[in-house]
């Protein structure tokens, strides 16, 4: 199964019309949304990208950011968009389970967690899944300590909690974002972790899903 995983759009709704000209040339089955759709806790932004993305008519597994308002999950009604916050949903022999929002930071932004609720929601979700499955992981916010999670100057600012819940629960993909500066891949035990850079600076992932999981870190000119 080939995918589009792409996060941190910030209502760029150019960006977004680009990368539906992507997934037509690229045959993929579906978009992987990783939070931060609007600039600022904008439903009306988060409505416009999410219909330019399925204009092209494929399906976008999304979940809100921290900069978005969670009741984008709620309020906006596409075709084709489905928002995954706290659900798992069953798609192409896979399971794709997903947690929006971020951990609580210093600017105070819309929709943030402490690692107490992230472990609670992700455990939560995990253990519906049934062992045999193939789990695909979508969250905002980065697991800790990962080439995921890292700012500039060093220091790793990722979920403690999400990090806990891939090592025990191993779903062979984590889509992420959130940290801009920290677009790349990681293996955590055996899981492929990806941050795909923000889509708002033309980034985005092709990831190939067979036996194993293929990662190309792409561009948009």
């Amino acid at each position: 199964m080939r995918i589009i995983a792409i996060t941190d759009v910030h209502g760029r709704l150019n960006q977004a019309l680009k990368m539906a000209e992507n997934v037509k040339r690229e045959g993929v089955k579906a978009i992987l949304l990783a939070g931060d759709l609007s600039r600022y806790k904008s439903i009306e932004e988060a409505y416009e990208i999410l219909r330019a993305l399925t204009s092209v008519e494929v399906k976008v597994f999304y979940v809100p950011g921290n900069m978005d308002d969670p009741k984008i999950c709620e309020e906006v009604n596409v075709e084709n968009a489905i928002c995954i916050h706290e659900r798992t949903v069953e798609f192409e022999g896979y399971v794709i389970a997903g947690m929006g929002g971020a951990l609580k930071g210093p600017f105070n932004t819309p929709f943030e967690l402490s690692e107490e609720q992230i472990l609670k929601i992700l455990k939560n979700l995990m253990d519906k899944i049934e062992s045999e499955k193939r789990a695909i992981l979508v969250t905002h916010n980065p697991p800790y300590n990962t080439k995921v999670d890292e700012l500039g100057f060093g220091e790793h600012v990722g979920s403690r909690s999400l990090r806990m819940i891939i090592e025990k629960y191993k779903p062979i993909l984590n889509v992420c974002g959130h940290i801009h500066e920290a677009r790349g891949m990681d293996n955590v035990y055996g899981t492929i972790v990806v941050n795909p850079g923000p889509l708002m600076y033309g980034y985005y992932s092709i990831i190939d899903i067979g036996e194993e999981v293929k990662v190309n870190l792409m561009k948009m000119p």
